[in-house]
């Protein structure tokens, strides 16, 4: 069997470590120039799921790596008001333990074992079912390859999807975000609340607007391991209706994303803003908020579908952790030595039950908040 994922995120990787342990020839290829192309992703959680996927499929010494390089956390989610005056922390049920990670270190440690079958700056361009069950997938660059699989591990804009459910029910919520991180300097720790520094903490008011914020603060050092070293920092996100943000969000530069995102919550505590203030411009993105309804349900084949890709939700912490979920899924039901297109659809299935219900759950989570 030869596998092809599409998509070097979290989950392709995950997948790729998987299969390649029961012996299956795998090619996993990513359409940015280098892990670190872009800024994408910064300290996350991965819940229960996701953590159980890594430690089952990711080799010891990687998995043991990635734990290693998590992050120090002494609490869990706190919410308080923009004047930061009463902290209430929420319980939270045992299905929510798992790993805290900076993202990119986590692709570092688990891309490390796979650069002998993965491509960076390849890009999708379609792909071709063959006449003998398998599939050709086609490069912007105009190279092809064949496999039995492919797989769509490539996020929420994924053009496989788009190919294989061209109808696929994706809205664009009418709320917009502004990702960013401050290193975490004498200065920003002064700014940070505790409730940030050792766990995760949203600020919401009334108006649709909200700020959260947690810090990565490494365990260990990744330059210990042989990768770039870890500097601490808080990550930050800010939310607010599109009309807030206003129409041209995706057409700004670094300094005014961080002068949008602090002007936004002028009148709030001013610890808030000024930390935002500090924020690093290359770690400063907008973003769309996607939700999305399980589609109707197709005949397996040689192409699938796992994390972002498969289910789109909007951010509730919650979708590193499924699409990891997805990753380990795929990768027992192909691993299991059934036929192709009955271990796709019985994965398929699994998929879209526990994906969707996630999906709905952070929906509702999201819209809750704001």
């Amino acid at each position: 069997m030869r596998v092809l994922i599409s998509g070097a995120g979290l989950a392709g990787p995950c997948l790729a470590h998987g299969l390649r342990r029961h012996g299956i020839d795998v090619l996993l290829f990513e359409r940015d120039a280098a892990i670190d192309a872009r800024a994408q992703g910064y300290r996350i959680h991965i819940g229960g799921g996701g953590d159980a996927a890594l430690r089952e499929w990711l080799p010891t010494g990687v998995y043991e790596q990635a734990a290693a390089t998590s992050c120090r956390t002494g609490r869990g989610v706190t919410v308080a008001g923009p004047d930061l005056g009463t902290f209430t922390e929420l319980p939270l049920p045992p299905a929510v333990a798992g790993l805290t990670v900076d993202r990119l270190t986590l692709r570092r440690i688990m891309l490390r074992d796979l650069a002998g079958c993965t491509r960076f700056g390849t890009e999708f361009a379609g792909y071709a079912p063959l006449d003998d069950g398998r599939v050709r997938v086609r490069f912007a660059d105009g190279t092809t390859e064949d496999g039995d699989l492919l797989v769509a591990a490539d996020g929420v804009g994924s053009g496989i999807r788009r190919q294989l459910l061209p109808d696929f029910p994706v809205t664009v919520d009418d709320h917009r975000l502004i990702y960013g991180r401050t290193p975490l300097t004498g200065e920003a720790r002064d700014l940070t609340p505790d409730a940030a520094l050792e766990g995760f903490l949203g600020v919401t008011g009334v108006d649709g607007r909200g700020l959260v914020l947690a810090a990565q603060r490494f365990r260990r050092d990744p330059a210990e391991f042989g990768f770039p070293a870890g500097r601490d920092y808080v990550m930050w996100a800010a939310g607010a209706p599109s009309a807030t943000f206003g129409p041209d969000l995706f057409r700004l530069g670094a300094g005014e994303l961080i002068d949008l995102a602090a002007k936004t919550f002028a009148g709030w505590h001013p610890s808030l803003e000024a930390l935002i203030r500090l924020g690093d411009p290359a770690y400063v993105v907008p973003s769309s908020v996607y939700t999305s309804e399980r589609p109707g349900a197709w005949s397996p084949g040689p192409v699938t579908l796992a994390g972002d890709a498969a289910h789109p939700m909007p951010p509730a912490g919650v979708s590193a952790g499924v699409a990891l979920h997805d990753a380990g899924l795929l990768a027992g039901r192909l691993a299991s030595g059934a036929p192709l297109l009955d271990a796709v659809g019985e994965y398929e299935k699994e998929m879209l039950d526990h994906g969707f219900a996630a999906a709905a759950a952070a929906t509702r989570r999201h819209r809750g908040q704001h």
